[in-house]
């Protein structure tokens, strides 16, 4: 198991949205968290975090603490779009397979995505103007360093006692282990 398995949240935020851009090169704005979406280059993809949350079922055993996040892909295509009904649509599947497909392969050291789903997104007034479509997915991170940093020195021989015969004192009572 590779023990290097930290990641920072600044570190994942822009891996992932160099990712998409690199996939969707056409997309004119992909970016998290961005404040001002009244005037949104578009074709776009606005990104967010919303939450995250313990998720014990996937500890790795490293002091690390495992987090499932959930994000949210707002695909925005103005209405001038050529069937832009359509094609926000065919972007929002696009995505989530990319996201099912390769996602994790170029944003390492995160778990795979979960539960991925798309949706028309009519909640947001703000981009009453556009046709949008949200692809939302989990994905397990593990924030902490690891207590297992590969660093030391690896044994070359293996040692092993009974107790109560071990320790200073017994060191003729142990029996050097041969390698499989």
């Amino acid at each position: 198991m590779n023990a290097d398995t930290a990641i920072s949240i600044e570190e994942f935020h822009t891996r992932i949205a160099d990712a998409i851009q690199a996939q969707f090169p056409d997309l004119q704005t992909v970016e998290f968290y961005r404040e001002d979406r009244d005037a949104v280059p578009t074709p776009a993809c606005l990104l967010d975090m919303p939450e995250f949350e313990d998720a014990p079922d996937v500890d790795p055993g490293t002091d690390q603490l495992a987090v499932r996040c959930r994000f949210e892909a707002d695909l925005i295509l103005g209405f001038r779009t050529p069937q832009a009904k359509l094609s926000a649509r065919v972007l929002a599947a696009a995505l989530a397979q990319f996201i099912h497909k390769d996602l994790r392969r170029i944003v390492t050291r995160m778990g795979p995505p979960e539960a991925i789903h798309a949706y028309r997104s009519d909640f947001k007034p703000e981009l009453d103007k556009y046709e949008v479509w949200c692809v939302e997915w989990r994905q397990v991170v593990h924030l902490g360093e690891s207590v297992w940093t590969n660093d030391g020195v690896i044994p070359t021989t293996v040692w092993t006692g009974i107790s109560p015969d071990i320790g200073t004192g017994h060191e003729d009572d142990y029996t050097q282990v041969s390698p499989p």
